[in-house]
């Protein structure tokens, strides 16, 4: 006769608490590690910078390294998150992919969990949707508000000249496709604001229509 062992409450507790302990050591680790970088780094800039000038572009540009790897890893820790929140009977995890984007710090590169919907096949990321970044987009919120205020003011190719200057380590081939995307963006709000005007006015001329019969 086979009896089944039961797993204790106690032992339930005692493993998710060995392995919350392991996550934050991981966590730690790699923390202290980015500091390092950041740390050396500096010593580094400290030595071999002759002039401010090399002192501010080299910590500029060091502050942008270890930014880039905070989101990476700041990225998928959500996204760790999200999978072990989600709705297990609903959504069904299916892989991982990459998404590259430009941010304020630079491009970089994360992983995120691929998603279907059990019920109806349906396939999303949820990091994707809750960073505020869409599936086919390639920047981040920041960038989008920078490159979006700039180009209300000037033409597209002085708000890539002034976003290569500000964010020189981001290829121009690549502002330059951020910019398509914001111009995207604009020309759909812009077409949305005009339909809403033109139904506003549809609204208001059967308004007035109503009362001249009164």
């Amino acid at each position: 006769m086979n009896i089944e062992k039961k797993t204790s409450p106690g032992k339930n507790q005692k493993s998710k608490q060995r392995k919350v302990r392991s996550d934050m050591l991981l966590d730690i680790r790699h923390i202290v590690g980015i500091i390092l970088l950041f740390a050396q780094g500096l010593m580094k800039i400290i030595r071999e910078s002759k002039d401010f000038y090399k002192l501010e572009r080299g910590i500029h540009e060091l502050t942008q390294k270890v930014s880039r790897q905070l989101l990476e890893w700041a990225g998928e820790k959500m996204d760790k998150k999200l999978m072990e929140d989600r709705d297990k009977k609903v959504w069904e995890v299916v892989g991982f992919r990459a998404k590259q984007v430009v941010s304020i710090f630079g491009e970089f590169t994360y992983r995120r969990r691929l998603y279907s919907n059990k019920e109806t096949g349906e396939t999303k990321f949820l990091l994707d949707e809750v960073v505020g970044i869409p599936t086919g987009a390639r920047i981040t919120p920041g960038i989008r508000e920078i490159a979006t205020k700039l180009a209300t003011e000037m033409t597209f190719r002085k708000v890539t000249e002034i976003l290569n200057y500000l964010f020189h380590h981001i290829t121009a081939m690549t502002i330059w496709k951020a910019m398509q995307e914001v111009g995207d963006e604009i020309k759909k709000e812009s077409e949305e604001k005009k339909e809403a005007v033109f139904e506003y006015k549809k609204y208001q001329r059967k308004k007035r229509k109503r009362r001249s019969f009164i």
